[in-house]
């Protein structure tokens, strides 16, 4: 079965990082890509004193690191009242998967392997090696790829999902999480869904709620057909 295969490759922090990665697909199959990058509650606490801005303050500060992002046409802001540790906001819109698998600045930092493929209706996003990182250097980077301690991919999208192997589903929202750290660096991405089916949260409530409207409207209707016959059958008499 061929399948669109995509990776997700988040943005990684210099130093103990903790990342979550929110890639949302719409309807139209444009993507929204999301990375908000902060530093572990371990680090801040160990390293920091509490003070957990000086590291992000430091990561933002970082020019070969913002303009490598910002050269690409990524939205970065600096959230220093963000909970709960302030934290660093990236993102990027693209028109396709396809330009989104083309263009992200992410691809390699967490994944080793990419691919694309379709097949009718069927989608099937996928990572493959999850990258694991020899200790970073003075400058806090490796060749444009940073350290993770603890990252979250977050898949939302509006269509139904056929498989997938995510840690946690959140069914009002349609979205897919995975959680990855040092202790799951075998873990991979695999989801696929059919991208003409529209998810509906809570489908059997709708159902109820369509056949509760047809039962009253059928009851109006005949009260309204009975009074009208009684009044006219009175009025012959």
């Amino acid at each position: 079965m061929k399948k669109i295969i995509i990776m997700l490759i988040p943005f990684l922090l210099t130093g103990c990082a903790s990342v979550t990665y929110d890639l949302k697909i719409e309807k139209d199959m444009k993507v929204v890509e999301n990375v908000n990058m902060s530093a572990t509650k371990e680090y801040f606490d160990n390293y920091y004193m509490n003070l957990p801005i000086t590291i992000i303050k430091r990561a933002y500060e970082n020019d070969v690191t913002m303009s490598y992002l910002k050269n690409n046409n990524y939205f970065v802001e600096l959230r220093e009242y963000n909970y709960p540790f302030p934290s660093i906001f990236a993102s990027k819109k693209y028109n396709s998967l396809e330009e989104y698998v083309t263009n992200t600045v992410y691809k390699g930092q967490s994944f080793e392997e990419i691919f694309v493929e379709q097949n009718d209706d069927l989608v099937t996003l996928k990572t493959k090696n999850f990258i694991k990182y020899l200790p970073d250097d003075s400058n806090g980077d490796i060749d444009y790829r940073f350290p993770i301690s603890k990252l979250s991919v977050n898949i939302t999208l509006p269509f139904v999902v056929n498989e997938s192997n995510a840690d946690k589903i959140e069914k009002s929202t349609n979205t897919y999480i995975w959680y990855i750290n040092e202790d799951t660096e075998e873990k991979e991405i695999n989801i696929t869904f059919d991208k003409n089916k529209i998810y509906i949260y809570n489908f059997s409530l709708y159902i109820s709620i369509i056949v509760i409207i047809i039962v009253t409207t059928v009851l109006v209707i005949y009260v309204v057909k009975t009074v009208t016959k009684n009044k006219k059958n009175n009025s012959l008499r």
